[in-house]
C-alpha cells in the first residue's frame, strides 16, 4: 500500500510540473538566450508596421548586447501568407568577436518580391552557441514606379568612381547628379567600414536640396584624423516628399 502511495505521488507530482516546464521559451522558435539582448531601433521607413518598397533597400538598424563574444548575425524575412514568395535571407560576419554592437545594415528588396505582409527575424548567435531572435512585422509595398529617384555620383573624394580613396583628417569632396519625379525631401550620407564594426559610422543630412526635381550634388564632409582606415561602405539615400527612398552604394578607401 506504501508503494503503491509513493507511486500515486510520484505520478501527481510529474503532472503538476509538466505545465509549469512544458514552454522554456517566450519565443516562437524556441531561441531565447538571457545573454543575448537585441532591441530593433529602425525598421525600414518606420510605421505601425514598419514597411519597405519592393526594389529598394532596407534599412535596418539593432542595437546588441551580448555576455559572450558575437560569431553571426543573421536575417530571415518571409511572407507571412504567401507561401509562393521568396524568403530574403542573408548572414554578416563582420560583428565577430565584439560584445555589444550597433547592427547598420541595408537589405536588397527585388523589385519582384510580392507584396504583402512579412515576418522579419534578426537572430544573433555567440561565440557559446547562445542564439536570440528579435522579430517584427513588416509591410513589403509594391515598387513604385511614381516615385523614381536617380542617383550618380561623379566624384568621391579623390580617385574614380570604383576606386575613391579619402584621407582620415580632411575634407571628403562628393558630386554628383539626382532626380526625383517628386521634389526632393532630403539626402543623407551614411559611411561604415566594411569588416571593422567598431569603427565609428559618418553621417550626414543636407536639407537644402529639399523641393528641387533635378539636382547638382555637391557637399564637404570632413573625416575625423581618429577614423580608422581601410575599406568602406559609402551610401546616399535620397527621400522624396511622398516618402519614397532611393539608396546608391559606393566602395570608398578611407587612408
Amino acid at each position: 500500500m506504501k508503494k503503491y502511495i509513493s507511486k500515486l505521488t510520484t505520478l501527481l507530482s510529474l503532472v503538476v510540473i509538466a505545465p509549469l516546464t512544458s514552454c522554456s521559451s517566450d519565443d516562437d522558435n524556441g531561441t531565447i538566450s538571457p545573454n543575448i539582448d537585441i532591441t530593433l531601433t529602425e525598421v525600414g521607413h518606420g510605421g505601425t508596421p514598419a514597411h519597405a518598397h519592393a526594389g529598394e533597400d532596407l534599412h535596418l538598424e539593432a542595437e546588441i548586447i551580448a555576455k559572450a563574444k558575437i560569431a553571426s548575425v543573421a536575417i530571415e524575412i518571409h511572407s507571412e501568407d504567401n507561401n509562393e514568395a521568396p524568403e530574403i535571407t542573408a548572414t554578416y560576419n563582420d560583428y565577430n568577436g565584439l560584445i555589444n554592437a550597433t547592427f547598420h545594415k541595408h537589405i536588397d528588396i527585388p523589385a519582384t518580391q510580392p507584396a504583402g505582409m512579412y515576418h522579419l527575424h534578426l537572430t544573433v548567435t555567440d561565440m557559446d552557441g547562445n542564439t536570440k531572435t528579435a522579430e517584427t512585422e513588416i509591410e513589403i509595398l509594391p515598387a513604385d514606379s511614381e516615385g523614381e529617384i536617380s542617383i550618380a555620383l561623379t566624384e568621391i573624394g579623390h580617385g574614380s568612381i570604383g576606386s575613391s580613396h579619402a584621407h582620415a583628417g580632411e575634407e571628403m569632396h562628393i558630386e554628383g547628379t539626382i532626380t526625383s519625379v517628386h521634389a526632393i525631401a532630403t539626402v543623407s550620407i551614411e559611411i561604415h567600414h566594411e569588416t571593422n564594426a567598431s569603427a565609428p559610422e559618418i553621417e550626414a543630412e543636407f536639407t537644402n536640396y529639399a523641393g528641387q526635381t533635378n539636382v547638382n550634388f555637391h557637399e564637404h564632409i570632413a573625416i575625423p584624423a581618429s577614423q580608422p582606415t581601410g575599406p568602406y561602405h559609402f551610401h546616399i539615400t535620397v527621400t522624396d516628399d511622398e516618402g519614397h527612398t532611393h539608396t546608391a552604394e559606393y566602395e570608398l578607401e578611407i587612408e
